[in-house]
Protein backbone atom coordinates (compact mmCIF):
# COMPACT_ATOMS: atom_id res chain seq x y z
CA UNK A 1 0.00 0.00 0.00
CA UNK A 2 1.22 3.48 -0.88
CA UNK A 3 2.52 5.61 2.00
CA UNK A 4 0.12 8.44 1.12
CA UNK A 5 -2.84 6.08 1.45
CA UNK A 6 -1.59 4.92 4.85
CA UNK A 7 -1.03 8.52 6.00
CA UNK A 8 -4.47 9.45 4.72
CA UNK A 9 -6.11 6.65 6.69
CA UNK A 10 -4.13 7.55 9.83
CA UNK A 11 -5.03 11.26 9.50
CA UNK A 12 -8.71 10.44 8.98
CA UNK A 13 -8.75 8.17 12.06
CA UNK A 14 -6.93 10.78 14.17
CA UNK A 15 -9.26 13.49 12.90
CA UNK A 16 -12.32 11.46 13.79
CA UNK A 17 -10.89 10.85 17.27
CA UNK A 18 -10.31 14.60 17.70
CA UNK A 19 -13.87 15.41 16.57
CA UNK A 20 -15.62 12.61 18.50
CA UNK A 21 -13.53 12.95 21.69
CA UNK A 22 -12.22 16.55 21.73
CA UNK A 23 -11.60 16.64 25.48
CA UNK A 24 -9.55 13.44 25.53
CA UNK A 25 -7.62 14.27 22.38
CA UNK A 26 -6.73 17.76 23.66
CA UNK A 27 -5.60 16.17 26.93
CA UNK A 28 -3.51 13.65 25.00
CA UNK A 29 -1.81 16.45 23.06
CA UNK A 30 -1.07 18.20 26.36
CA UNK A 31 0.39 15.04 27.86
CA UNK A 32 2.54 14.34 24.81
CA UNK A 33 3.77 17.94 24.68
CA UNK A 34 4.46 17.90 28.41
CA UNK A 35 6.43 14.66 28.30
CA UNK A 36 8.44 15.88 25.30
CA UNK A 37 9.23 19.16 27.03
CA UNK A 38 10.29 17.40 30.23
CA UNK A 39 12.59 15.06 28.26
CA UNK A 40 14.01 18.02 26.34
CA UNK A 41 14.54 19.88 29.62
CA UNK A 42 16.48 17.04 31.21
CA UNK A 43 18.57 16.62 28.04
CA UNK A 44 19.31 20.35 28.00
CA UNK A 45 20.34 20.32 31.67
CA UNK A 46 22.61 17.31 31.13
CA UNK A 47 24.11 19.00 28.07
CA UNK A 48 24.66 22.17 30.08
CA UNK A 49 26.54 20.36 32.83
CA UNK A 50 28.59 18.36 30.31
CA UNK A 51 30.07 21.48 28.67
CA UNK A 52 30.37 23.56 31.85
CA UNK A 53 34.17 23.51 31.92
CA UNK A 54 34.50 24.64 28.30
CA UNK A 55 31.75 27.27 28.00
CA UNK A 56 30.19 28.29 31.30
CA UNK A 57 27.95 30.99 29.84
CA UNK A 58 26.50 28.67 27.17
CA UNK A 59 26.02 25.86 29.66
CA UNK A 60 24.25 28.19 32.09
CA UNK A 61 21.86 29.13 29.28
CA UNK A 62 21.31 25.43 28.51
CA UNK A 63 20.51 24.73 32.15
CA UNK A 64 18.07 27.66 32.37
CA UNK A 65 16.33 26.57 29.16
CA UNK A 66 16.13 23.05 30.54
CA UNK A 67 14.55 24.21 33.79
CA UNK A 68 12.01 26.36 31.90
CA UNK A 69 11.19 23.44 29.58
CA UNK A 70 10.64 21.11 32.54
CA UNK A 71 8.36 23.63 34.26
CA UNK A 72 6.37 24.22 31.08
CA UNK A 73 6.13 20.45 30.54
CA UNK A 74 4.77 19.96 34.04
CA UNK A 75 2.26 22.76 33.43
CA UNK A 76 1.14 21.10 30.18
CA UNK A 77 0.64 17.79 31.96
CA UNK A 78 -1.23 19.10 35.01
CA UNK A 79 -2.71 22.50 34.23
CA UNK A 80 -2.63 23.97 30.74
CA UNK A 81 -4.27 22.60 27.62
CA UNK A 82 -1.29 22.70 25.24
CA UNK A 83 -3.38 22.74 22.08
CA UNK A 84 -5.37 25.84 22.98
CA UNK A 85 -2.33 27.49 24.62
CA UNK A 86 -0.17 27.17 21.51
CA UNK A 87 -3.01 28.05 19.16
CA UNK A 88 -3.98 31.12 21.18
CA UNK A 89 -0.45 32.48 21.27
CA UNK A 90 -0.05 31.88 17.56
CA UNK A 91 -3.24 33.88 17.03
CA UNK A 92 -1.86 36.61 19.31
CA UNK A 93 1.36 36.72 17.29
CA UNK A 94 -0.55 36.86 14.01
CA UNK A 95 -2.85 39.54 15.41
CA UNK A 96 0.10 41.63 16.56
CA UNK A 97 1.71 41.50 13.12
CA UNK A 98 -1.56 42.21 11.30
CA UNK A 99 -2.46 45.13 13.56
CA UNK A 100 0.99 46.68 13.18
CA UNK A 101 0.92 46.20 9.39
CA UNK A 102 -2.57 47.69 9.24
CA UNK A 103 -1.65 50.74 11.31
CA UNK A 104 1.57 51.38 9.38
CA UNK A 105 -0.27 50.90 6.11
CA UNK A 106 -2.95 53.41 7.11
CA UNK A 107 -0.37 55.96 8.24
CA UNK A 108 2.11 55.62 5.39
CA UNK A 109 0.01 54.59 2.35
CA UNK A 110 0.27 56.73 -0.74
CA UNK A 111 -3.03 55.89 -2.40
CA UNK A 112 -6.61 55.11 -1.37
CA UNK A 113 -6.54 51.46 -2.39
CA UNK A 114 -3.50 50.80 -0.17
CA UNK A 115 -5.24 52.52 2.74
CA UNK A 116 -8.36 50.43 2.22
CA UNK A 117 -6.28 47.26 2.14
CA UNK A 118 -4.53 48.35 5.35
CA UNK A 119 -7.90 48.88 7.05
CA UNK A 120 -8.91 45.34 6.06
CA UNK A 121 -5.61 44.00 7.44
CA UNK A 122 -6.26 45.88 10.69
CA UNK A 123 -9.75 44.34 10.91
CA UNK A 124 -8.26 40.87 10.35
CA UNK A 125 -5.83 41.57 13.20
CA UNK A 126 -8.72 42.40 15.51
CA UNK A 127 -10.50 39.20 14.42
CA UNK A 128 -7.31 37.25 15.21
CA UNK A 129 -7.32 38.73 18.74
CA UNK A 130 -10.89 37.49 19.15
CA UNK A 131 -9.89 34.02 17.90
CA UNK A 132 -7.04 33.96 20.44
CA UNK A 133 -9.45 34.77 23.27
CA UNK A 134 -11.92 32.16 21.99
CA UNK A 135 -9.30 29.42 21.78
CA UNK A 136 -8.15 30.10 25.33
CA UNK A 137 -11.71 30.27 26.64
CA UNK A 138 -12.95 27.11 24.92
CA UNK A 139 -10.11 24.71 24.04
CA UNK A 140 -12.50 22.01 22.88
CA UNK A 141 -13.33 24.01 19.76
CA UNK A 142 -9.64 24.08 18.88
CA UNK A 143 -9.51 20.28 19.18
CA UNK A 144 -12.56 19.96 16.90
CA UNK A 145 -11.03 22.32 14.33
CA UNK A 146 -7.77 20.35 14.42
CA UNK A 147 -9.79 17.16 13.93
CA UNK A 148 -11.60 18.59 10.92
CA UNK A 149 -8.28 19.72 9.42
CA UNK A 150 -6.81 16.25 9.99
CA UNK A 151 -9.80 14.64 8.25
CA UNK A 152 -9.49 17.01 5.27
CA UNK A 153 -5.74 16.38 5.04
CA UNK A 154 -6.34 12.64 5.31
CA UNK A 155 -8.86 12.74 2.48
CA UNK A 156 -6.35 14.69 0.37
CA UNK A 157 -3.57 12.16 1.06
CA UNK A 158 -5.90 9.24 0.42
CA UNK A 159 -7.22 10.73 -2.83
CA UNK A 160 -3.72 11.53 -4.12
CA UNK A 161 -2.56 8.01 -3.26
CA UNK A 162 -5.52 6.48 -5.08
CA UNK A 163 -5.07 8.78 -8.11
CA UNK A 164 -1.38 7.89 -8.43
CA UNK A 165 -2.03 4.15 -8.24
CA UNK A 166 -4.49 4.23 -11.18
Amino acid sequence: MDSRKILGIIFIILGLLFVIYPFYSAAAVSWIAGICLICFGFASIIDGFSIWSMMAHVSLLDILIGICAILLGIMFIYEIDALSFITAYLFYLIAFVLILAGIFGILFSLDTLSRLTSVLILILGIVAVYLAFASLAQPLYVAIIVGICLIMEGILFLASGIADSN
